[in-house]
């Protein structure tokens, strides 16, 4: 009975940990490298520095984000204003200027996108959303979405969740198996997104992946006071 109990607790930290390791995979533009329109190194994110409006390309994890037709930003953008006090690295546009943003594997091959965070998608600048903001997600496929309204930026709470004015994308089965996706807007000046799930599961609806993870640490502490018990 010990050794049937102790092989499926084994069992369930070993899936709890295979849950664990898709957050390594997530594109949160922190830790990768931002070049400029010449191909040199900006610098490695950081959740600190902020290479504003001089990036041509960033590439984190095997993946490649471009800015096409002028330069974006990427680093801690929300923390000006706010006492430097956000501490979360995120990419930002302005549309003036800027075509498109396209992200791709470095290798071109294929990839799911699950999900997104919209930190920013306002026709003001530094602003509230006003509902006719007109920016569009396409996969090389050629299917399109609409992209919902965000004010621009966001506030942390005390677990590193985003606040509410963060607008979240569950992605469909429209996005898999795609070899780029490119982001576009007609009329918005502020952009902004963070944490991109590429293949791998987006966190639960309604529940931020911060809030998951403190879920899931406290979930294999629980697991430890059991083993101990049975010993």
């Amino acid at each position: 009975m010990r050794s049937r109990m102790l092989t499926g607790l084994m069992l369930l930290i070993f899936l709890l940990g295979g849950i664990g390791l898709a957050s390594a995979t997530i594109i949160d533009f922190t830790g990768g490298v931002a070049y400029d329109v010449n191909g040199n190194p900006l610098g490695v994110t950081n959740n600190v520095d902020l290479f504003q409006d001089a990036v041509a390309y960033y590439v984190e994890d095997g993946f490649r984000y471009d800015f096409v037709g002028g330069p974006g930003t990427i680093g801690d953008y929300y923390s000006i204003g706010r006492g430097g006090f956000v501490g979360n690295d995120v990419i930002h546009a302005h549309w003036r200027g800027l075509g498109s943003m396209v992200i791709s594997k470095e290798d071109r091959s294929a990839f799911d996108l699950n999900y997104i965070d919209l930190s920013s998608n306002t026709v003001v600048g530094g602003g509230q959303s006003d509902g006719t903001e007109a920016s569009w997600i396409t996969t090389d496929e050629g299917y399109s979405m609409r992209l919902p309204s965000s004010d621009w930026g966001f506030d942390i709470d005390f677990f590193g969740a985003m606040g509410d004015g963060v607008a979240r994308l569950w992605l469909d089965e429209n996005f898999d198996d795609v070899l780029s996706v490119t982001f576009t807007s007609e009329n918005a000046f502020c952009f902004g997104m963070d944490n991109f799930y590429i293949d791998e599961p987006p966190p639960p609806q309604g529940v931020p992946e911060p809030t998951v993870m403190l879920l899931l640490g406290s979930g294999l502490i629980g697991l430890a006071a059991i083993r101990k018990k049975i010993k």
